[in-house]
C-alpha cells in the first residue's frame, strides 16, 4: 500500500527487469542448448527470447507512462496503443523475413531493434523525466534523505535510453559505426554489455534507496493512526462533558423555568418561558446531534451525503421552509479530507439557519457535488439578498456562524464564498479541493471547475 506514483508504478519497472533477465539467461541457455535440442525446438526458443526482447521494453515504457501526470483517459489510450504497435513490430518483422529470406537469428535482431527504437528510447526517457518529477513530491512529503535517490535513478535512465535504445545490436539494417554494438565496440573498446551492466547497477542501487519509501510511509501511517486515536478519545471526552455537564445545566434551566412558569398567573408570561423552554429543548437535540457527530465517522461519500439528507430533512421539519436536496458524483469521488463530513453538515447548518432567520419568505435549493478532485457545496436562497458587506470571501469579523464556517472551509484546505444568486437570494458555494493520485489537471483548471460549480 502506498500513496505516491513512484512506488506504485515500480511493479512495472520490476517487470522490465524480471523478463530482462530471462532474455539474458537465454542468451546463454540456448546456444548451450543447440547441441543437444532439435534445430526447429532451437528456433522456437529463439522465437521465444525475441518476443520476451520485445515485451520487456513494452513493460519499461508503461513504467515511464505512470510517472507522467497524464490523465486517466489517455493514459489508457497510449498503453492500448503500445500493445497495438508492439503486435505491428512482430508482424512487420516476420514478413521482412519471409520476403527477404533471412534465417531466425536476423528475424529476432531486427525484431530487437526495432522494440528498442520504438519502445525502449521514449520508455527509458519518460522514465527519467518521471523520475526527477517524484523529487517535488518527495519534498513535500518530508522524504528529503530520498530525493536524491530519485535523481541518480533519473540520472542512470538517462544514459540507460542511450546505451539501452540508441546504440543496439547489429541487425540486418540498422546504421552503422558506433550506433550498433559492433561499432561501438571497434571506435571505444568497451564491450557495451558492460557499459549498460554499470548504467544498470547504478539504477538497482538507487531504487534500492528509493524503497525506503514503503518504510517512511508505514511509520507515518502509524503516527497518524495514533493522532485519530487521540483525537478519537479527545471527541469521546468532549462529547461527555457536553452531554454530562452543558446539557444537564440546560436542562435544569428548563425545568426551573417550567416550574416558574406554573407558580404565575400571567398567560403571556407563561408563553413566553413555554417559547424559551422550546429554544432550550432544540439546543439540547442540536447538542445531541453534535455529540452523535463526534462518536460517528463519516462513512465516506455516501455516509455525507445521507448526513446532510437528514439535516435537511430535520431542517425542513422545524421550519417549514421548502428545500431541495441533490447529490451527485458520489462514485468518482477522490480521497476525503479528515471529517470532511462533520464540517460539511456544519456548513450546512449554519448555511439554512442564515436562510431562515434572514432570507424572509423563500425556497433553498442545496446541491451536493462529489468529483475526482474536488467536492463543492452549493446552498442557495430565493430570498431577499445578502448585504454588500458581507458578500464575496467569508471573512473572519461578521459573526461566529460566518467566522465559523469560513474556519471549517480552511481546515478542510478549500474556500467557501457568500454571494447574491443570479434571480436574486444568497447563495453559499464551498469549493474543497481532493488529493486525487489519478487527477492532473492543473491549478487553474480545478479553479475553472470550482467557477463552473459555482455557477
Amino acid at each position: 500500500a502506498t500513496r505516491f506514483t513512484l512506488t506504485s508504478s515500480l511493479i512495472w519497472l520490476a517487470s522490465y527487469a524480471f523478463i530482462e533477465a530471462w532474455v539474458i539467461w537465454g542468451f546463454v541457455f540456448i546456444p548451450i542448448q543447440s547441441t543437444y535440442l532439435a534445430p526447429e525446438v532451437i528456433q522456437a526458443l529463439v522465437v521465444l527470447r525475441a518476443v520476451l526482447q520485445s515485451v520487456a521494453v513494452v513493460f519499461l515504457l508503461q513504467f515511464g507512462l505512470r510517472l507522467v501526470p497524464w490523465t486517466r483517459e489517455r493514459l489508457r489510450a497510449f498503453s492500448i496503443a503500445s500493445v497495438v504497435v508492439w503486435a505491428a513490430i512482430i508482424i512487420v518483422a516476420t514478413v521482412a523475413a519471409v520476403n527477404l529470406g533471412w534465417n531466425v537469428l536476423e528475424w529476432e535482431d531486427t525484431t530487437a531493434a526495432l522494440s528498442r527504437y520504438v519502445f525502449f528510447i521514449p520508455g527509458a526517457l519518460l522514465s527519467a523525466y518521471g523520475m526527477w518529477r517524484q523529487r517535488e513530491e518527495l519534498s513535500r512529503s518530508g522524504m528529503v534523505g530520498i530525493r536524491p535517490y530519485a535523481a541518480l535513478a533519473a540520472a542512470a535512465l538517462l544514459v540507460y535510453a542511450v546505451v539501452g535504445g540508441i546504440i543496439v545490436e547489429p541487425a540486418p539494417w540498422v546504421p552503422g559505426g558506433i550506433a550498433n554494438e559492433s561499432g561501438w565496440f571497434a571506435t571505444t573498446g568497451l564491450p557495451l554489455a558492460v557499459l549498460r551492466s554499470l548504467v544498470v547497477l547504478a539504477l538497482l542501487l538507487a531504487v534500492i534507496k528509493l524503497l525506503d519509501i514503503f518504510e517512511v510511509e508505514a511509520k507515518q501511517q502509524i503516527e497518524t493512526l495514533d493522532r485519530a486515536r487521540l483525537v478519537a478519545e479527545e471527541r469521546a471526552r468532549f462529547g461527555r462533558d457536553l452531554h454530562d455537564g452543558t446539557i444537564q445545566s440546560i436542562y435544569a434551566s428548563g425545568l426551573h423555568l417550567e416550574a416558574v412558569a406554573l407558580n404565575t398567573d400571567d398567560a403571556d408570561t407563561r408563553g413566553e418561558i413555554g417559547r424559551v423552554v422550546g429554544s432550550l429543548n432544540a439546543t439540547i437535540d442540536g447538542l445531541r446531534g453534535y455529540i452523535r457527530g463526534l462518536q460517528a465517522p463519516d462513512g465516506g461519500p455516501a455516509g455525507i451525503a445521507s448526513d446532510l439528507d437528514r439535516i435537511v430533512h430535520d431542517f425542513v421539519d422545524d421550519s417549514h421552509v421548502e428545500v431541495t436536496f441533490r447529490v451527485t458524483g458520489q462514485e468518482s469521488c477522490g480521497p476525503l479530507p479528515e471529517d470532511a463530513g462533520q464540517h460539511l453538515a456544519h456548513i450546512l447548518r449554519e448555511s439554512l439557519a442564515n436562510a431562515a432567520r434572514h432570507a424572509g419568505p423563500c425556497t433553498v435549493s442545496v446541491r451536493l457535488t462529489f468529483r475526482p478532485d474536488e467536492i463543492n457545496l452549493v446552498v442557495a436562497d430565493t430570498g431577499q439578498g445578502i448585504r454588500d458587506e458581507i458578500a464575496g470571501e467569508v471573512a473572519p469579523g461578521h459573526g461566529n456562524g460566518l467566522r465559523n464556517m469560513h474556519e471549517r472551509a480552511r481546515w478542510l484546505g478549500g474556500r467557501i464564498v457568500i454571494e447574491p444568486g443570479p434571480s436574486g437570494g444568497t447563495r453559499v458555494v464551498l469549493a474543497v479541493p481532493l488529493d486525487d493520485v489519478e487527477s492532473t489537471e492543473m491549478p487553474a483548471t480545478r479553479q475553472g471547475i470550482a467557477t463552473e460549480a459555482m455557477s
